[in-house]
Protein backbone atom coordinates (compact mmCIF):
# COMPACT_ATOMS: atom_id res chain seq x y z
CA UNK A 1 0.00 0.00 0.00
CA UNK A 2 1.25 3.74 -1.12
CA UNK A 3 2.78 5.62 2.03
CA UNK A 4 2.66 9.54 2.68
CA UNK A 5 6.51 9.87 1.78
CA UNK A 6 7.51 13.49 3.56
CA UNK A 7 6.85 15.49 -0.06
CA UNK A 8 2.96 14.63 1.09
CA UNK A 9 2.33 18.15 3.21
CA UNK A 10 -0.07 17.81 5.91
CA UNK A 11 -0.24 20.92 7.62
CA UNK A 12 0.87 24.73 7.16
CA UNK A 13 3.75 23.85 9.72
CA UNK A 14 5.40 21.47 6.40
CA UNK A 15 5.79 24.21 4.45
CA UNK A 16 9.20 26.72 4.26
CA UNK A 17 8.44 29.86 4.75
CA UNK A 18 9.77 30.90 0.68
CA UNK A 19 7.02 28.04 -0.25
CA UNK A 20 4.08 29.98 1.61
CA UNK A 21 4.75 33.05 0.00
CA UNK A 22 5.10 31.76 -3.59
CA UNK A 23 1.82 30.30 -2.70
CA UNK A 24 0.35 33.30 -1.02
CA UNK A 25 1.35 35.16 -4.32
CA UNK A 26 -0.31 32.44 -6.44
CA UNK A 27 -3.51 32.19 -4.54
CA UNK A 28 -3.39 36.42 -4.28
CA UNK A 29 -3.25 36.80 -8.74
CA UNK A 30 -5.90 33.89 -9.10
CA UNK A 31 -8.91 34.89 -10.84
CA UNK A 32 -10.85 33.55 -7.74
CA UNK A 33 -9.14 36.58 -5.43
CA UNK A 34 -9.50 38.72 -8.27
CA UNK A 35 -12.32 39.21 -9.32
CA UNK A 36 -15.57 40.21 -6.93
CA UNK A 37 -16.87 37.22 -5.07
CA UNK A 38 -20.52 36.95 -4.66
CA UNK A 39 -20.84 38.44 -0.41
CA UNK A 40 -22.76 35.00 -0.15
CA UNK A 41 -20.70 32.71 -1.47
CA UNK A 42 -19.98 30.22 0.70
CA UNK A 43 -17.20 27.25 -0.62
CA UNK A 44 -17.30 23.73 0.70
CA UNK A 45 -15.82 21.57 -2.11
CA UNK A 46 -12.60 22.14 -3.26
CA UNK A 47 -12.89 20.48 -6.95
CA UNK A 48 -9.22 19.53 -8.41
CA UNK A 49 -8.42 18.19 -12.33
CA UNK A 50 -5.20 17.68 -13.18
CA UNK A 51 -4.67 18.64 -16.70
CA UNK A 52 -2.43 16.39 -19.00
CA UNK A 53 -4.45 12.85 -20.39
CA UNK A 54 -6.96 13.82 -17.34
CA UNK A 55 -8.56 17.03 -19.23
CA UNK A 56 -6.30 17.44 -21.61
CA UNK A 57 -5.40 14.80 -24.32
CA UNK A 58 -1.63 16.21 -24.60
CA UNK A 59 0.60 14.79 -27.28
CA UNK A 60 3.34 11.78 -26.38
CA UNK A 61 5.77 10.25 -28.98
CA UNK A 62 4.84 7.42 -30.02
CA UNK A 63 7.04 3.54 -29.16
CA UNK A 64 6.56 2.74 -32.72
CA UNK A 65 8.46 5.88 -33.93
CA UNK A 66 10.80 6.76 -31.13
CA UNK A 67 13.11 4.73 -29.01
CA UNK A 68 12.76 4.49 -25.50
CA UNK A 69 16.29 5.60 -25.20
CA UNK A 70 15.18 8.78 -27.21
CA UNK A 71 12.41 9.44 -25.51
CA UNK A 72 14.42 9.24 -22.28
CA UNK A 73 16.45 11.42 -23.59
CA UNK A 74 14.67 14.00 -24.93
CA UNK A 75 12.57 14.21 -20.93
CA UNK A 76 15.67 14.90 -19.21
CA UNK A 77 15.59 18.36 -18.25
CA UNK A 78 18.41 20.59 -19.32
CA UNK A 79 19.65 17.93 -21.87
CA UNK A 80 18.32 18.71 -25.54
CA UNK A 81 16.79 22.30 -23.99
CA UNK A 82 13.76 22.38 -20.98
CA UNK A 83 13.02 18.78 -21.46
CA UNK A 84 9.74 17.58 -22.83
CA UNK A 85 7.47 18.39 -20.07
CA UNK A 86 8.74 21.73 -19.72
CA UNK A 87 9.08 23.17 -23.14
CA UNK A 88 6.04 25.01 -25.03
CA UNK A 89 6.31 23.01 -28.23
CA UNK A 90 5.00 20.08 -26.20
CA UNK A 91 1.68 21.99 -26.21
CA UNK A 92 2.08 23.60 -29.38
CA UNK A 93 -0.81 22.39 -31.21
CA UNK A 94 -3.07 23.31 -34.11
CA UNK A 95 -0.90 25.82 -35.36
CA UNK A 96 -2.29 25.67 -39.04
CA UNK A 97 -5.71 26.60 -37.14
CA UNK A 98 -6.51 30.60 -37.64
CA UNK A 99 -9.14 30.35 -35.12
CA UNK A 100 -7.82 29.80 -31.68
CA UNK A 101 -11.37 28.41 -30.64
CA UNK A 102 -11.14 25.59 -33.42
CA UNK A 103 -6.85 25.40 -32.46
CA UNK A 104 -7.59 22.58 -29.53
CA UNK A 105 -10.90 21.62 -30.34
CA UNK A 106 -9.90 17.67 -30.86
CA UNK A 107 -7.82 17.25 -27.65
CA UNK A 108 -10.55 16.87 -24.86
CA UNK A 109 -11.69 14.82 -22.45
CA UNK A 110 -15.75 16.24 -22.93
CA UNK A 111 -16.50 14.01 -19.98
CA UNK A 112 -14.06 15.83 -17.90
CA UNK A 113 -14.88 19.01 -19.39
CA UNK A 114 -18.56 18.59 -18.17
CA UNK A 115 -17.31 17.79 -14.90
CA UNK A 116 -15.60 20.50 -14.65
CA UNK A 117 -18.58 23.09 -16.13
CA UNK A 118 -20.50 21.25 -13.50
CA UNK A 119 -18.15 22.39 -10.78
CA UNK A 120 -17.55 26.24 -12.24
CA UNK A 121 -21.88 26.45 -12.02
CA UNK A 122 -21.68 25.43 -8.19
CA UNK A 123 -21.12 28.32 -6.17
CA UNK A 124 -20.22 26.14 -3.44
CA UNK A 125 -17.81 24.53 -5.31
CA UNK A 126 -14.09 26.26 -5.39
CA UNK A 127 -12.77 25.02 -9.15
CA UNK A 128 -9.04 24.31 -9.57
CA UNK A 129 -6.91 23.10 -12.10
CA UNK A 130 -3.81 21.44 -10.53
CA UNK A 131 -0.98 20.73 -12.28
CA UNK A 132 2.74 20.39 -12.96
CA UNK A 133 2.98 22.40 -15.59
CA UNK A 134 5.39 25.26 -14.82
CA UNK A 135 4.09 28.87 -14.82
CA UNK A 136 6.92 29.70 -17.37
CA UNK A 137 6.78 29.05 -20.14
CA UNK A 138 2.88 27.65 -20.09
CA UNK A 139 1.06 30.52 -18.02
CA UNK A 140 0.09 32.45 -21.50
CA UNK A 141 -0.37 29.53 -23.63
CA UNK A 142 -2.59 27.33 -20.82
CA UNK A 143 -4.92 30.73 -20.44
CA UNK A 144 -5.78 30.21 -24.08
CA UNK A 145 -6.30 26.63 -24.12
CA UNK A 146 -8.80 27.24 -21.31
CA UNK A 147 -10.39 29.98 -22.38
CA UNK A 148 -10.74 28.27 -26.11
CA UNK A 149 -12.89 25.95 -24.17
CA UNK A 150 -15.14 28.60 -21.93
CA UNK A 151 -13.36 27.43 -18.58
CA UNK A 152 -13.00 29.72 -16.08
CA UNK A 153 -11.10 27.97 -13.12
CA UNK A 154 -11.70 29.62 -10.06
CA UNK A 155 -7.64 29.19 -9.50
CA UNK A 156 -4.71 27.94 -12.13
CA UNK A 157 -2.44 25.86 -10.37
CA UNK A 158 0.65 25.70 -12.34
CA UNK A 159 3.45 24.78 -10.47
CA UNK A 160 5.72 28.31 -9.86
CA UNK A 161 8.97 27.00 -10.66
CA UNK A 162 10.08 29.74 -12.08
CA UNK A 163 7.33 31.69 -10.29
CA UNK A 164 7.65 34.26 -12.95
CA UNK A 165 8.89 34.58 -16.84
CA UNK A 166 12.15 33.54 -17.37
CA UNK A 167 13.79 34.53 -20.52
CA UNK A 168 15.82 31.80 -22.67
CA UNK A 169 19.17 31.69 -22.42
CA UNK A 170 20.87 34.67 -24.58
CA UNK A 171 22.12 31.90 -27.22
CA UNK A 172 18.78 29.81 -27.18
CA UNK A 173 19.75 27.01 -25.29
CA UNK A 174 16.25 27.15 -23.22
CA UNK A 175 17.53 25.65 -20.37
CA UNK A 176 16.29 25.90 -16.69
CA UNK A 177 18.45 28.04 -14.60
CA UNK A 178 16.44 28.82 -11.51
CA UNK A 179 16.73 27.07 -8.92
CA UNK A 180 12.98 24.95 -7.76
CA UNK A 181 11.30 26.10 -5.03
CA UNK A 182 9.57 22.62 -4.75
CA UNK A 183 11.54 19.54 -4.73
CA UNK A 184 9.09 17.87 -6.69
CA UNK A 185 5.09 18.01 -8.37
CA UNK A 186 3.97 16.16 -5.77
CA UNK A 187 5.35 18.50 -3.00
CA UNK A 188 3.73 21.38 -5.08
CA UNK A 189 0.47 19.95 -5.34
CA UNK A 190 -0.20 18.66 -1.79
CA UNK A 191 1.31 22.13 -0.37
CA UNK A 192 -1.18 24.11 -2.58
CA UNK A 193 -3.66 21.90 -1.60
CA UNK A 194 -2.68 22.49 2.48
CA UNK A 195 -2.46 26.29 1.83
CA UNK A 196 -5.87 26.60 -0.05
CA UNK A 197 -7.25 24.69 3.34
CA UNK A 198 -5.73 26.58 5.15
CA UNK A 199 -7.12 30.30 3.71
CA UNK A 200 -10.81 28.58 3.03
CA UNK A 201 -11.59 27.35 6.34
CA UNK A 202 -15.09 26.39 5.07
CA UNK A 203 -13.87 23.67 2.90
CA UNK A 204 -15.02 20.40 4.16
CA UNK A 205 -14.81 18.01 0.90
CA UNK A 206 -12.15 17.45 -1.82
CA UNK A 207 -12.45 15.54 -5.04
CA UNK A 208 -9.64 15.08 -7.25
CA UNK A 209 -9.51 13.71 -10.55
CA UNK A 210 -6.22 12.19 -12.01
CA UNK A 211 -5.20 9.65 -15.27
CA UNK A 212 -1.85 8.77 -13.33
CA UNK A 213 -2.46 5.55 -11.58
CA UNK A 214 0.88 6.27 -8.95
CA UNK A 215 -0.54 9.51 -8.41
CA UNK A 216 -3.85 7.74 -8.06
CA UNK A 217 -2.45 5.57 -5.89
CA UNK A 218 -0.50 8.08 -3.69
CA UNK A 219 -3.43 11.00 -3.20
CA UNK A 220 -6.46 8.10 -2.13
CA UNK A 221 -3.80 7.67 0.56
CA UNK A 222 -2.88 11.54 0.95
CA UNK A 223 -6.77 12.62 1.52
CA UNK A 224 -7.74 9.53 3.83
CA UNK A 225 -4.78 10.86 5.87
CA UNK A 226 -6.45 14.30 6.05
CA UNK A 227 -10.32 12.61 6.59
CA UNK A 228 -7.88 11.41 9.83
CA UNK A 229 -6.60 13.88 11.32
CA UNK A 230 -9.99 15.72 10.61
CA UNK A 231 -9.17 18.51 8.27
CA UNK A 232 -11.71 17.32 5.65
CA UNK A 233 -14.58 15.60 6.48
CA UNK A 234 -14.53 13.56 2.77
CA UNK A 235 -12.07 12.65 0.14
CA UNK A 236 -12.63 11.62 -3.15
CA UNK A 237 -10.22 10.21 -5.47
CA UNK A 238 -11.74 10.30 -9.51
CA UNK A 239 -10.21 7.62 -11.73
CA UNK A 240 -9.92 9.04 -15.11
CA UNK A 241 -9.00 6.45 -17.96
CA UNK A 242 -6.34 8.37 -19.72
CA UNK A 243 -6.32 8.75 -22.92
CA UNK A 244 -3.97 10.09 -25.95
CA UNK A 245 -4.96 12.02 -28.84
CA UNK A 246 -5.04 10.93 -32.65
CA UNK A 247 -2.28 9.57 -33.92
CA UNK A 248 0.00 12.62 -35.73
CA UNK A 249 2.78 11.38 -36.92
CA UNK A 250 3.89 14.37 -38.90
CA UNK A 251 3.10 16.86 -35.46
CA UNK A 252 6.17 14.39 -33.93
CA UNK A 253 8.56 14.47 -36.36
CA UNK A 254 7.86 18.64 -36.78
CA UNK A 255 8.08 18.75 -32.92
CA UNK A 256 11.37 17.02 -32.30
CA UNK A 257 13.34 18.34 -35.24
CA UNK A 258 12.51 21.95 -33.55
CA UNK A 259 14.10 20.84 -30.73
CA UNK A 260 16.90 19.16 -32.14
CA UNK A 261 17.70 22.10 -34.20
CA UNK A 262 17.30 24.71 -31.66
CA UNK A 263 20.05 23.13 -29.37
CA UNK A 264 22.14 21.99 -31.98
CA UNK A 265 22.19 25.80 -33.29
CA UNK A 266 22.28 27.33 -29.97
CA UNK A 267 25.66 24.71 -29.16
CA UNK A 268 27.01 25.58 -32.20
CA UNK A 269 26.58 29.31 -31.75
CA UNK A 270 28.24 29.38 -28.36
CA UNK A 271 31.51 27.46 -29.91
CA UNK A 272 31.69 29.90 -32.12
CA UNK A 273 32.37 32.45 -29.48
CA UNK A 274 35.28 30.68 -28.36
CA UNK A 275 33.49 30.58 -25.00
CA UNK A 276 33.38 27.85 -22.70
CA UNK A 277 30.10 25.76 -22.34
CA UNK A 278 29.60 27.27 -19.01
CA UNK A 279 25.93 25.91 -18.74
CA UNK A 280 24.89 22.46 -16.48
CA UNK A 281 26.58 19.40 -18.09
CA UNK A 282 23.93 17.00 -18.12
CA UNK A 283 24.80 13.82 -19.57
CA UNK A 284 22.74 10.02 -19.43
CA UNK A 285 23.61 7.04 -21.31
CA UNK A 286 21.41 7.00 -25.02
CA UNK A 287 21.68 3.02 -26.01
CA UNK A 288 25.31 2.43 -25.12
CA UNK A 289 26.75 6.08 -25.75
CA UNK A 290 27.29 8.72 -23.37
CA UNK A 291 24.54 12.03 -24.04
CA UNK A 292 25.83 15.52 -23.30
CA UNK A 293 23.87 18.20 -23.62
CA UNK A 294 27.59 20.47 -24.76
CA UNK A 295 27.14 18.10 -27.70
CA UNK A 296 24.55 18.53 -31.13
CA UNK A 297 23.06 15.79 -32.27
CA UNK A 298 21.37 13.82 -35.24
CA UNK A 299 18.51 11.32 -35.61
CA UNK A 300 19.72 7.57 -36.49
CA UNK A 301 18.05 4.82 -36.91
CA UNK A 302 17.52 0.94 -34.57
CA UNK A 303 17.47 -2.12 -36.42
CA UNK A 304 14.87 -2.85 -33.11
CA UNK A 305 12.58 -5.84 -34.89
CA UNK A 306 13.20 -8.44 -37.31
CA UNK A 307 10.07 -7.92 -40.02
CA UNK A 308 8.92 -9.58 -42.99
CA UNK A 309 8.23 -6.42 -44.73
CA UNK A 310 5.41 -6.48 -47.13
CA UNK A 311 4.81 -4.69 -50.35
CA UNK A 312 2.04 -2.12 -50.64
CA UNK A 313 0.42 -4.28 -53.04
CA UNK A 314 0.23 -6.91 -50.57
CA UNK A 315 -0.70 -3.93 -47.66
CA UNK A 316 -3.46 -3.28 -49.94
CA UNK A 317 -4.89 -6.54 -50.53
CA UNK A 318 -4.75 -7.62 -46.91
CA UNK A 319 -6.99 -4.33 -46.18
CA UNK A 320 -9.68 -4.92 -49.12
CA UNK A 321 -10.29 -8.38 -47.13
CA UNK A 322 -10.00 -7.63 -43.77
CA UNK A 323 -11.87 -4.41 -43.24
CA UNK A 324 -15.11 -5.39 -43.49
CA UNK A 325 -14.79 -8.07 -41.22
CA UNK A 326 -13.10 -5.40 -38.91
CA UNK A 327 -16.12 -2.94 -39.25
CA UNK A 328 -18.44 -5.54 -38.66
CA UNK A 329 -16.68 -7.09 -35.82
CA UNK A 330 -16.66 -3.16 -33.86
CA UNK A 331 -20.06 -2.55 -34.60
CA UNK A 332 -21.12 -5.80 -33.22
CA UNK A 333 -18.88 -5.96 -30.04
CA UNK A 334 -20.12 -2.07 -29.59
CA UNK A 335 -23.78 -3.28 -29.86
CA UNK A 336 -23.76 -6.41 -27.63
CA UNK A 337 -21.68 -4.59 -25.10
CA UNK A 338 -23.81 -2.06 -25.27
CA UNK A 339 -20.66 0.47 -25.56
CA UNK A 340 -21.30 3.94 -23.95
CA UNK A 341 -18.15 5.23 -26.45
CA UNK A 342 -19.13 8.33 -27.08
CA UNK A 343 -18.03 10.91 -29.90
CA UNK A 344 -15.63 12.60 -28.22
CA UNK A 345 -13.62 9.46 -27.86
CA UNK A 346 -14.19 8.42 -31.62
CA UNK A 347 -13.12 12.25 -32.76
CA UNK A 348 -10.37 13.15 -30.04
CA UNK A 349 -8.85 10.10 -28.65
CA UNK A 350 -6.14 7.82 -29.92
CA UNK A 351 -7.94 4.90 -31.77
CA UNK A 352 -6.35 1.41 -33.97
CA UNK A 353 -4.81 2.87 -36.98
CA UNK A 354 -4.47 0.57 -39.72
CA UNK A 355 -0.57 -0.39 -40.54
CA UNK A 356 -0.28 -3.90 -42.77
CA UNK A 357 2.96 -3.57 -43.74
CA UNK A 358 4.61 -6.06 -41.77
CA UNK A 359 4.70 -9.39 -39.63
CA UNK A 360 6.22 -9.04 -36.72
CA UNK A 361 9.17 -11.97 -35.93
CA UNK A 362 11.17 -10.74 -32.57
CA UNK A 363 13.09 -8.16 -31.31
CA UNK A 364 16.66 -8.11 -33.14
CA UNK A 365 19.43 -9.44 -31.32
CA UNK A 366 21.98 -11.91 -32.81
CA UNK A 367 20.51 -15.21 -30.58
CA UNK A 368 16.77 -14.10 -32.17
CA UNK A 369 18.25 -14.11 -35.52
CA UNK A 370 20.68 -16.92 -35.22
CA UNK A 371 17.50 -18.84 -34.14
CA UNK A 372 15.56 -17.87 -36.75
CA UNK A 373 17.70 -18.81 -39.09
CA UNK A 374 18.72 -22.08 -37.38
CA UNK A 375 15.14 -23.53 -36.69
CA UNK A 376 12.55 -22.15 -39.47
CA UNK A 377 15.35 -20.77 -42.21
CA UNK A 378 14.25 -17.10 -41.38
CA UNK A 379 16.89 -14.88 -43.06
CA UNK A 380 17.29 -11.09 -43.15
CA UNK A 381 17.72 -10.19 -46.92
CA UNK A 382 15.76 -13.18 -48.11
CA UNK A 383 11.84 -13.38 -49.62
CA UNK A 384 9.19 -15.94 -48.30
CA UNK A 385 5.62 -16.67 -49.07
CA UNK A 386 3.25 -16.56 -45.88
CA UNK A 387 -0.52 -18.07 -44.97
CA UNK A 388 -2.78 -16.61 -43.10
CA UNK A 389 -4.56 -19.20 -41.01
CA UNK A 390 -6.29 -17.30 -38.15
CA UNK A 391 -7.38 -13.66 -37.35
CA UNK A 392 -8.14 -12.24 -33.64
CA UNK A 393 -11.51 -10.20 -33.23
CA UNK A 394 -11.77 -6.51 -34.18
CA UNK A 395 -11.97 -4.62 -31.59
CA UNK A 396 -12.19 -0.31 -30.96
CA UNK A 397 -9.45 -0.88 -28.00
CA UNK A 398 -7.11 -3.20 -29.92
CA UNK A 399 -7.50 -3.30 -33.15
CA UNK A 400 -7.04 -6.34 -35.79
CA UNK A 401 -4.34 -8.80 -35.84
CA UNK A 402 -3.60 -11.76 -37.96
CA UNK A 403 -1.75 -15.25 -37.65
CA UNK A 404 0.34 -16.30 -40.31
CA UNK A 405 2.48 -19.03 -40.98
CA UNK A 406 6.27 -18.75 -42.84
CA UNK A 407 7.95 -21.54 -43.45
CA UNK A 408 6.66 -23.88 -40.09
CA UNK A 409 6.55 -20.92 -37.32
CA UNK A 410 3.40 -18.49 -36.77
CA UNK A 411 3.76 -14.82 -36.55
CA UNK A 412 1.41 -11.86 -35.72
CA UNK A 413 0.66 -9.41 -38.60
CA UNK A 414 -1.02 -6.65 -36.78
CA UNK A 415 -3.68 -4.52 -39.23
CA UNK A 416 -5.33 -2.04 -36.73
CA UNK A 417 -3.79 -1.18 -33.64
CA UNK A 418 -3.13 1.84 -31.61
CA UNK A 419 0.84 2.64 -31.85
CA UNK A 420 0.69 3.70 -28.16
CA UNK A 421 0.69 -0.14 -27.84
CA UNK A 422 3.73 -0.70 -30.23
CA UNK A 423 5.67 -1.94 -27.37
CA UNK A 424 3.14 -5.08 -26.43
CA UNK A 425 1.96 -6.29 -29.47
CA UNK A 426 4.49 -9.47 -29.36
CA UNK A 427 3.85 -10.48 -26.16
CA UNK A 428 0.07 -10.30 -25.62
CA UNK A 429 -2.18 -13.01 -25.36
CA UNK A 430 -4.39 -13.66 -28.57
CA UNK A 431 -7.61 -15.38 -28.78
CA UNK A 432 -7.21 -16.65 -32.76
CA UNK A 433 -10.06 -17.22 -34.67
CA UNK A 434 -8.92 -19.77 -37.33
CA UNK A 435 -9.60 -19.13 -41.35
CA UNK A 436 -11.72 -21.61 -43.48
CA UNK A 437 -9.76 -23.15 -46.31
CA UNK A 438 -11.52 -21.16 -48.52
CA UNK A 439 -10.51 -17.86 -47.69
CA UNK A 440 -9.97 -15.68 -50.93
CA UNK A 441 -6.04 -14.95 -49.75
CA UNK A 442 -3.85 -17.12 -52.21
CA UNK A 443 -0.47 -17.44 -50.76
CA UNK A 444 0.93 -17.15 -54.23
CA UNK A 445 0.11 -13.41 -53.89
CA UNK A 446 1.31 -13.16 -50.10
CA UNK A 447 5.04 -12.70 -49.35
CA UNK A 448 7.37 -9.89 -48.18
CA UNK A 449 11.32 -9.72 -47.26
CA UNK A 450 12.70 -10.22 -43.97
CA UNK A 451 13.95 -6.64 -42.67
CA UNK A 452 14.19 -4.24 -39.49
CA UNK A 453 11.55 -2.39 -38.15
CA UNK A 454 13.44 0.74 -37.06
CA UNK A 455 13.26 3.39 -34.10
CA UNK A 456 14.92 6.69 -33.73
CA UNK A 457 17.04 7.81 -31.67
CA UNK A 458 20.20 10.21 -31.11
CA UNK A 459 23.52 10.11 -32.05
CA UNK A 460 26.34 12.66 -31.54
CA UNK A 461 27.45 14.73 -34.70
CA UNK A 462 30.99 15.08 -33.60
CA UNK A 463 30.98 11.08 -33.69
CA UNK A 464 29.58 11.31 -37.31
CA UNK A 465 32.34 13.61 -37.94
CA UNK A 466 35.56 11.59 -37.09
CA UNK A 467 34.12 8.20 -39.31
Amino acid sequence: MPKIDDSMRIHMSHISDLEKEVLSRQLQNSPFCQSQQPADRHITTLDIFDFDSTLFLSPLLSPNIWHSSFVNSITTENLLGPGWWRDIRSLQLGADESESSTRWCRYWNEDIVAQVKESMSDPSHLTVLLTGRRYHPFHALMDDILASKGLVFDIVGLRPDPESSAPDHPVGLMFNHEPNVFETTMHFKTSFIVNILHNYPSLTDIVMWDDRQSHICVFKEYLIKLEDLGLVKRGEMVCVVPARPKYNPEWEHKTVKSILDTHNDAVLALRNTGKPFTEPNVVIENHGQMISSANTYSLKKVDWLLVLKLSPSVTTRLQSVFEPLYRQDVSSSSAESKSTATTWQNTNAEGPVFFGDQVLLAVNTKGIASQLEQEHGIVVGKEYNFKVVARSAGTRDHGMYLQVQIQDARFILPLWYKPSSFNYLLVQNVDWIPLLESNPLDISSLHGVVGYHHLLTIERREDLCLN
